[in-house]
């Protein structure tokens, strides 16, 4: 039975939440060695069910300038990463993982990786009963 998309929005959001100080730990370590900015501006890019994902929650999508490349780096970047919370973010963000972010995981202590493979299976359950029910159309 598919949920009411108000209830399975909120639901994404404390998920999110909830799982960003797990994934944060890894980028932490990952990001700042870096060579080349994996935040790019296509994965910045507000799709329809993400707008309709943050109308539910009260919450307006934040305006950007899009004037750059998409395949540049990501206005919404700061010095110490994403200027929003993740759960603000478009999904096609959220689920962005580079290669070093990966292997950090795979290297990882097993029992962490699990959490973060089990957030991350959870979230795509909940996105996917959001577009069963045609929200953000």
């Amino acid at each position: 039975m598919t949920k009411d998309p108000a209830i399975a929005a909120h639901q994404l959001k404390q998920l999110l939440i909830d799982s960003s100080p797990l994934i944060e730990e890894y980028t932490s370590k990952v990001c700042p060695g870096c060579i080349e900015v994996c935040c790019r501006q296509k994965h910045g890019t507000y799709r329809e069910t993400d707008r309709a994902y943050l109308r539910s929650l009260g919450e307006d999508v934040p305006p950007r300038d899009g004037s750059r490349p998409l395949e540049g780096p990501c206005e919404l970047m700061g010095p110490k990463g994403c200027v929003h919370p993740r759960w603000m973010r478009p999904f096609k963000c959220t689920w962005f993982f580079c290669g070093p972010l990966l292997t950090a995981l795979d290297e990882g202590p097993t029992k962490k990786a699990r959490r973060v493979s089990a957030a991350l299976q959870e979230m795509a359950d909940l996105h996917a009963e959001l577009l069963k029910t045609g929200f953000g159309k």
